[in-house]
């Protein structure tokens, strides 16, 4: 459960939704209880100048002499109302204060005091009150007149609406989280619809695809990512079956002419040099079996990543002048002169780069005309380098060219198979300029055919 997106997502949505009722419930209970004491004050200073204004009447002192209890019945309103008229020199004239409530005596504010005169008392059991004084006229004498109220009822009504408000915060989050539990099972419905169909995908089954035109807009992105993946998917299981048989193929070859050569001279006695010739038949097999192989391995690191640049700078042209060193012996053989031009700096893995070149010069050596020229070639350009290997032979057809670099590719799988080729070179090539960064692009126009490795310079 801890892992069940719909809970999560339920429970932040119930936290949230909590944490908004109970801020908004903070702010209501507060802004209630500041209008119902502001309320409270205002009537307090009401009966403080209901007072004032009696006492202030002509009869008032006889009055107050002869009936002290009509203040008591007349002024107070409620039992809570407590009302005390205080002579000049500290005598009691009346004391409204039927609890014997002990409250305290603040000093007169004056004919007309405001709200910051009154002054908060607790009275029995805990209940807030507040008290003001100002004065006044008892006929020709002036008076202080006190004033003050115990709010218990008020208390009690603070405590019902705050009972209310919890009870309102807390069936509000009850109801969001049942909303959000229904909203996240209906909103998740296609994600489930990805989960069933990515279920039904298998080796056999890749060439489905989910509708995007039905999903919501936020999931059009997965969807895309969804199908892009079962399109790489089923591009690489149809290139991984071709790869299987064309491996099965290329490793079938040479085992089984090893088998029948070994069968046919086991048939009879043979001479010492026919088993000589077998002998180094065989070997010419082998090495190009492990030259696959280890051309395999190359491509199974490389598409993986492992393969570790050792990158350097590196003079392209004495790179080239390098590689084309090496196949002098077997240019001249052919009648071929190899050349050499153009300049450029590049940062790569010098083993990695040689390697590249010399499967290109290889090639153009092998299928280069009699006695033509093997150009090399480095020229820098906007933000890259191009070495180039290029040979005069014949052309390539066009329906080729893009498969050239393809694992086991040939264009003429018998000449390639009599010269000894895996079929793996420019596969390696073009696995080398990925790890750097580049890119082996080919050009066959007429007689002449152009393979270029096109390296960053940044």
């Amino acid at each position: 459960m801890k892992s069940s997106l719909t809970l999560r997502v339920t429970l932040a949505f119930v936290l949230i939704v909590a944490l908004t009722a109970s801020l908004l419930g903070i702010y209501l209970y507060r802004a209630f209880v500041a209008e119902i004491v502001r309320r409270d004050e205002l009537q307090l200073l009401g009966k403080l100048r209901q007072v004032q204004i009696v006492l202030g009447r002509p009869g008032a002192a006889e009055l107050l002499a002869a009936q002290p209890d009509f203040f008591r019945d007349t002024m107070s309103g409620q039992e809570n109302s407590l009302v005390r008229i205080v002579a000049p020199g500290g005598a009691v004239l009346a004391d409204i204060n039927p609890a014997g409530e002990r409250y305290p005596v603040p000093p007169s504010a004056g004919a007309a005091p405001g709200h910051g005169a009154i002054v908060a008392w607790t009275a029995r059991g805990g209940v807030p009150g507040r008290v003001v004084a100002g004065s006044a006229r008892l006929g020709a004498t002036p008076v202080t007149v006190v004033v003050a109220r115990a709010y218990g009822e008020r208390t009690a009504m603070f405590a019902r609406y705050r009972a209310r408000i919890l009870a309102a915060c807390a069936a509000g989050a009850l109801l969001a989280a049942v909303l959000a539990a229904l909203m996240l099972r209906r909103g998740l419905r296609p994600l489930r619809a990805v989960a069933e169909h990515a279920a039904l995908v298998k080796p056999g089954a890749l060439a489905h695809r989910l509708d995007i035109a039905g999903a919501p807009s936020e999931l059009r992105p997965l969807v895309d990512a969804f199908n892009a993946m079962l399109q790489r998917l089923q591009d690489g299981y149809a290139r991984l079956s071709g790869f299987s048989a064309d491996l099965a193929h290329e490793f079938r070859t040479p085992v089984t002419n090893m088998i029948g050569q070994s069968q046919v001279a086991l048939g009879q006695g043979r001479s010492r040099e026919e088993y000589e010739a077998l002998l180094a038949s065989n070997i010419e097999e082998l090495e190009r079996l492990a030259r696959m192989i280890e051309s395999m391995l190359f491509l199974a690191r490389a598409g993986q990543e492992e393969v570790v640049l050792a990158r350097q700078p590196l003079e392209a042209r004495e790179e080239l002048e390098r590689v084309a060193g090496f196949f002098e012996g077997m240019a001249e053989e052919r009648g071929l002169r190899l050349q050499c031009s153009g300049e450029g700096r590049i940062a790569a893995d010098p083993a990695l780069v040689r390697r590249a070149l010399a499967n290109l010069v290889s090639n153009a050596v092998r299928h280069a005309d009699a006695g033509s020229t093997v150009t090399l070639h480095a020229q820098p350009r906007a933000g890259m380098v191009e070495l180039s290997v290029a040979n005069a032979g014949a052309p390539i057809p066009r329906e080729h060219l893009e498969h050239l670099f393809e694992r086991f590719y040939r264009v003429d799988s018998a000449r390639s198979d009599a010269e000894g080729s895996t079929g793996l070179g420019l596969s390696i090539v073009s696995a080398i300029m990925t790890l750097h960064g580049g890119k082996a692009t080919v050009q066959s126009h007429g007689p002449e055919t152009r393979f270029t490795l096109v390296f960053p310079t940044g």
